[in-house]
């Protein structure tokens, strides 16, 4: 509500892919991964990653950004067949026409694993949580530092 009264568009997930579970140390998934949509997950599921809808929507909306600040993977990158969301919304990074930041240790990793150049985009950071809190207004013990300096 606070988003539509400002004027701003919130995206959340339409659909996500499923499994019965997973076993993160064998790289494995437990039963068929399936697509749903995000509000009619089976209680015998787990959401393990975005669903083609969403990607297609978030890397529509990433693409016509010009700054973008993307913290945290879509779904369990690790595992075969989890990686598409995550994959979609680094590929749309890529593509930004201005300042594209991949915030956070996993993104980074995944960025990486999922055989992105650091070049493809305009800084990797591995602080997501303290980038998030930046972000925030919070003033962090680094940044006053750099004040009182300048």
């Amino acid at each position: 509500k606070q988003a539509e009264e400002s004027g701003k568009k919130l995206l959340l997930p339409v659909d996500v892919r499923v499994a019965t579970g997973m076993d993160f140390d064998a790289k494995t998934v437990e039963g068929e991964v399936e697509v749903v949509k995000s509000d009619a997950i089976p209680a015998d599921k787990m959401g393990l990653d975005i669903g083609p809808e969403t990607e297609k929507a978030y890397a529509a909306a990433i693409e016509q950004a010009t700054s973008v600040f993307w913290n945290g993977p879509m779904g369990v990158f690790e595992i075969k067949g989890l990686e598409q969301g995550t994959k979609t919304v680094a590929e749309a990074l890529t593509k930004v026409d201005g300042l594209s930041v991949v915030g956070g240790g996993d993104s980074a990793s995944a960025v990486r694993a999922l055989g992105f150049d650091d070049d493809q985009f305009g800084h990797i950071s591995t602080g997501g949580g303290a980038s998030l809190e930046l972000m925030e207004g919070k003033e962090l013990p680094g940044i006053a530092v750099l004040k009182e300096n300048n």
